[in-house]
């Protein structure tokens, strides 16, 4: 789309916006209960177990395509436009004036919706700090997950691989991912059962692996940057340089943070939700705040009849989560039902949700870093 085309589009910045599906291709299996939310009428699992919501970041796994990660906007007469040219074509509008300001015209965070089937590769990611001096990005990958559902998979209850044992060190860690010895490099990870509702901030450097059969919303730092431990993962062999970013071991191993051990670390990183405000209308809920992380924030809105957006000028992507209802504007009401996903820009004229009166409407809302 050339310039003056987009130029005409400023009044997609006036509305929240409907994105695209924007499923992204993984080297793991999973996206059944993914499916199921999105209401397709045979879930299953495959390669394709993620959804990147909001996204403005592109995937970094070779031989894909260049754009895949991508999100796009679904426009009145069914095409789509990239979310990327809106928010470089008009930052003020879709970012709000305070982010530009602080962040430039990067959104500065990047939500997925993920769904395991299988144990995921035990990794760490970057922090801001190493992601500058090593790998020239502004990001490093510090994530959290918000569980929105779970299954047993092979008789396996779900779990979560998250921080250090007590005990362990760097050099006895070292030594199982060098030798490859994989159980020895989960036996040194914290084992925690998890369920429905839960919400984990996992801090860049932390060791972790999503387990099989958990449903998430996963809000992070806009990259894909990880460093991985498994050179066998599944039926695909990887090389050490693919495993380190290309750094090589020693300097990829300094990612990992043998600080973020114990369960202590663990407990202190299991987020209880916050409720600010609730009515017979509804309630709000903040899940991830600037108190538990400067990189991104999230909440929740569960309404049972209408209720006032009270993040109105603020951007953020909405993912629905359960229920059905609308999001109101001036003009006209945007349908919203599980699974679908969305943004809604700073200069946005809408009011706030509905729901429809059978149950609950449940959005789950990321916001980029603080202004």
């Amino acid at each position: 789309m050339i310039r003056s085309e987009l130029r005409a589009m400023e009044w997609l910045t006036r509305e929240p916006l409907r994105l695209a599906p924007n499923r992204v291709y993984r080297i793991y299996t999973g996206g059944a209960m993914l499916d199921r939310l999105q209401g397709k009428p045979d879930p299953v699992d495959t390669h394709f177990p993620e959804e990147w919501v909001g996204s403005t970041t592109v995937s970094r796994l070779p031989g894909r395509d260049a754009e895949e990660g991508l999100s796009r906007v679904i426009l009145p007469d069914g095409s789509t436009l990239v979310l990327k040219s809106l928010v470089e074509a008009f930052p003020e509008a879709m970012l709000g004036a305070a982010h530009v300001a602080r962040h430039g015209v990067e959104l500065g965070v990047l939500c997925k919706l993920l769904d395991s089937a299988v144990r995921l590769a035990i990794q760490c990611h970057p922090d801001r700090s190493f992601a500058r001096e090593h790998l020239g990005s502004r990001f490093g990958k510090t994530e959290s997950w918000i569980i929105l559902d779970t299954r047993t998979v092979n008789g396996v209850r779900p779990y979560i691989l998250f921080g250090f044992r007590d005990g362990v060190t760097e050099e006895g860690f070292q030594r199982a991912v060098r030798a490859q010895d994989i159980p020895a490099q989960i036996a040194m990870l914290n084992r925690l059962e998890v369920e429905k509702g839960q919400v984990y901030l996992v801090n860049a450097g932390a060791p972790h692996a999503l387990g099989p059969g958990i449903f998430t919303v996963e809000v992070q730092e806009p990259s894909d940057w990880v460093v991985n431990t498994e050179y066998v993962f599944g039926d695909m062999r990887r090389t050490e340089d693919q495993c380190f970013m290309g750094l090589g071991f020693e300097l990829g191993m300094r990612c990992f943070n043998f600080e973020a051990r114990g369960m202590e670390y663990v407990r202190r990183h299991m987020l209880s939700p916050e409720v600010i405000h609730e009515d017979g209308h509804g309630r709000e809920e903040i899940l991830i705040g600037p108190q538990d992380t400067p990189c991104f924030g999230a909440g929740r809105v569960i309404v049972h009849g209408g209720l006032a957006d009270k993040d109105r000028g603020r951007c953020y992507i909405g993912i629905v989560a359960e229920g059905q209802g609308h999001l109101m504007g001036p003009e006209a009401a945007l349908p919203l039902r599980p699974g679908m996903t969305l943004f809604v820009p700073a200069a946005s004229r809408h009011h706030g949700y509905e729901a429809r009166p059978e149950a609950p409407l449940v959005v789950i809302k990321c916001f980029p870093p603080p202004s």
